[in-house]
């Protein structure tokens, strides 16, 4: 009977890590990826991410503060027609350090947008 209890315990356990790493390999399936081609050159300022969630704070009346708190390790992000962006590279990890030094700036960037759930990056070429 403990055999038989212990061998239901693991074969339960592997579908459930089973169903895990699907739903892993499903997450990338599901998000709305641009093609490669479809890359594109967006003009974004570069916030500061806590001021504009708090206070809507943008543009050049804010670009002193933006830059002093991005420098100073606030969360950045880039806002184009109304939305924020998350810049990232080709592997999904922080392209943070490619604006850090403009904040509260307008730049232009070339890459192509991801977005799922609401959540929208930036691949940045």
């Amino acid at each position: 009977m403990k055999k038989l209890l212990a061998l239901t315990a693991l074969l339960v356990s592997s579908l459930f890590a089973g169903s895990l790493f699907a739903d892993e390999m499903s997450m990338h399936k599901n998000m709305k990826m641009e093609k490669k081609s479809d890359a594109k050159t967006m003009k974004c300022e570069v916030i500061d991410v806590a001021c504009y969630m708090k206070e809507g704070a943008k543009g050049e009346k804010h670009q002193g503060c933006a830059a002093k708190c991005i420098s100073g390790g606030g969360e950045l992000a880039l806002l184009s027609d109304g939305k924020l962006y998350v810049p990232i590279d080709a592997n999904f990890h922080s392209a943070r350090k490619k604006f850090v030094s403009k904040g509260g700036e307008m730049v232009n960037v070339k890459g192509k947008v991801v977005s799922k759930d609401g959540v929208n990056y930036l691949q940045v070429e």
